[in-house]
């Protein structure tokens, strides 16, 4: 789906728990396609123990659930600034 959308896509915010895959082999494959891609992890708060993984996948941030709109917004708008 990640390459369907290339050139137009900027960020990625990617959910680490997902049924079919799981976020970091998702990380992997995405970067595949587009090694360059600008990837938003966001995890819950169970899932800090997997953290480490996610870290080696070379993600350009994180966000812990719940966060706000706020934290969203600032978060993506960190991303996108980024070279």
């Amino acid at each position: 789906l990640y390459a369907q959308y290339l050139p137009g896509v900027k960020a990625v915010v990617l959910d680490m728990m997902m049924l079919i895959m799981d976020g970091p082999s998702c990380i992997r494959a995405m970067r595949k396609v587009d090694p360059d891609a600008r990837i938003i992890a966001v995890r819950g708060l169970k899932e800090h123990a997997r953290f480490r993984e996610v870290a080696s996948t070379d993600v350009h941030a994180f966000l812990s659930k719940p966060f706000t709109a706020e934290a969203l917004l600032k978060t993506l708008h960190k991303v996108l600034d980024t070279k």
